[in-house]
């Protein structure tokens, strides 16, 4: 497979601005997506429909009369996680805002006039919400299982940090790089080792095998003490 063709040409040359942009089109291409919210604690899980407008912007859409509504209200986010042409994937994580601009809505229900028809007996019920700021990724698996992923973030939000990092108390023993099955993991001209997150699988096993784990090679889920 051409270089040009894994992650649709988009490598970590690539820009935040260039990366959520791709994400946002496709997004607003597939349009309906599974998307979970919080319900007392707990997911719970919806196809919702997407639609990027003209301002670039990406909006949905539901009734002031469904749990989905009284669920955004206690806590705006949603969460969404899509399978993309068989090995692509696409994961947002996202707050968003209720709007009210009659522009917006304008060229919403223009573009879905069955759904405005559908509410045509108490159109006060819908409401309208806007993607405002949030963090995703997408994923290719690409070859022999070979993997590259690009993480963003957009409105203010940071990007998720991957599970894994080499700091610099690193000897340059190499064992990292021997045991990393994605070839994620390179030397730099001091001999330390550094982890490409872009080629990365984010599994662990770089991590079971150095011998001075804890300290040259840092797992975030223990700094934060999630394990």
């Amino acid at each position: 497979m051409e270089e040009k063709e894994i992650l649709w040409g988009l490598t970590d040359a690539d820009s935040m601005e260039e990366i959520r942009e791709k994400a946002f089109a496709l997004i607003g291409k597939i349009r309906f997506m599974p998307a979970a919210t919080v319900n007392e604690g707990q997911p719970e899980n919806r196809i919702l429909d997407f639609n990027r407008l003209s301002d670039g912007n990406l909006y949905f859409m539901t009734s002031k009369g469904k749990p989905t509504y009284e669920q955004l209200c206690r806590r705006p986010q949603l969460v969404m996680n899509t399978l993309i042409d068989e090995r692509y994937s696409l994961r947002l994580s996202a707050w968003v805002s209720e709007t009210k601009d009659q522009a917006v809505w304008d060229e919403f229900f223009k573009l879905n006039p069955g759904t405005k028809e559908m509410y045509r007996k108490n159109f006060d019920i819908v409401a309208l919400y806007k993607i405002d700021r949030g963090e995703g990724e997408i994923f290719h698996l690409y070859a022999n299982e070979r993997i590259r992923r690009l993480r963003f973030a957009f409105g203010g939000e940071e990007i998720r940090p991957m599970t894994y990092r080499i700091t610099e108390e690193c000897v340059g023993c190499g064992v990292c790089q021997e045991n990393c099955v994605e070839r994620a993991i390179h030397q730099k001209e001091d001999g330390k080792y550094y982890i490409k997150e872009m080629d990365c699988d984010d599994c662990g096993i770089c991590y079971t095998k150095c011998p001075q784990a804890d300290t040259a090679l840092i797992c975030r889920l223990k700094e934060k003490g999630e394990t």
